[in-house]
């Protein structure tokens, strides 16, 4: 009677031959499913035991200018924002870099309980004189959106708050901890609408005051195409290879932003939605918590998020 003694009995060298190919075939798939996210990385499964499920959630942070501006809420002083910095240490709060982020958001791997994304929008030159050397001195990576019109290198007529150049956006990412999203290139402001309303340059079709008439779904596509495009070289230009992260100014977006966004390559959409933000959610729907301008109201917010998910 056949059996499989007999045939390892006669044909030994066959076995092995498809025992090995066997075993050869069920290791390359366990490290596709790996490579797919569906299998995590022994790292990850170790950090998941540690921190359970309910600690994977991440609050993206956003802060705008750094001075001395009483009057302006979107200002905060370089002594608060260190405070607000060494809270988050004594607070035992994790700032995770732009990388972790994105491999979280897809389910690739695990965060530390309490982890933050630090983000600062519009990209003034306040982040390279205040909040550089507090990221290096703290060790806290972090995200600047960027107007990127600013960094060219001949100056504009318009009245604004000074900005990064394009040598100062280099070397905050040359340092290692800072990241470069996009913020439009000359998008963040505010044109006429329909009915004489104003609206986001991203999102609304604008009044043709010389023609008495709206813009043309395919001219505002072919409007804010352009905008894209050119905020993408530029970020490309202060190193960034490829620009995938993209904050909305005014928080403001749509179904033709989004879309075009996503075709130009930014997979990773910042809204000023609060809340915190999970593995494997819609990564062109990334919630932010907006920083307070002093430390402890920051940490007021964190907690009060946080704290709906304890253990």
């Amino acid at each position: 009677m056949f059996s499989v003694l007999s045939l390892v009995k006669h044909r030994p060298l066959k076995v092995i031959r498809t025992a090995g190919l066997f075993i050869i075939c069920f290791l390359l798939t366990i490290y596709c499913y790996a490579l797919s996210g569906l299998i995590a990385a022994p790292e990850a499964i170790a950090q998941e035991k540690q921190y359970g499920p309910t600690n994977q959630r991440v609050a993206v942070l956003v802060f705008h200018a750094v001075g001395v501006e009483p009057d302006n809420t979107n200002v905060i002083r370089p002594e608060d924002l260190e405070a607000t910095f060494q809270a988050l240490k004594d607070g035992d709060y994790r700032p995770i870099s732009l990388d972790q982020f994105h491999a979280f958001i897809n389910g690739h791997t695990v965060v530390p309980p309490r982890a933050v994304l630090l983000t600062f929008d519009d990209g003034y030159r306040d982040i390279y004189e205040f909040v550089f050397p507090l990221t290096k001195r703290f060790n806290y990576p972090a995200v600047v959106f960027a107007i990127s019109k600013w960094f060219d290198r001949y100056p504009r007529p318009e009245i604004s708050r000074e900005h990064l150049s394009l040598e100062e956006a280099g070397e905050l990412l040359r340092s290692g901890l800072w990241r470069i999203g996009g913020h439009s290139y000359d998008g963040h402001r505010l044109v006429r609408g329909a009915d004489n309303k104003e609206g986001a340059y991203l999102v609304t079709r604008t009044w043709l005051e010389t023609e008495s008439r709206l813009e043309t779904e395919e001219e505002y596509c072919a409007r804010v195409w352009m905008d894209i495009t050119l905020n993408n070289n530029a970020i490309k230009l202060a190193g960034e290879s490829e620009p995938q992260d993209f904050a909305f100014p005014y928080g403001a977006y749509c179904d033709d932003l989004v879309k075009m966004l996503k075709e130009a390559g930014c997979t990773y959409l910042y809204t000023n939605n609060p809340g915190l933000n999970e593995p494997r959610q819609d990564p062109s729907n990334i919630r932010r918590i907006g920083a307070g301008r002093k430390a402890h109201e920051t940490m007021a917010v964190l907690e009060q998020y946080f704290g709906q998910y304890k253990n």
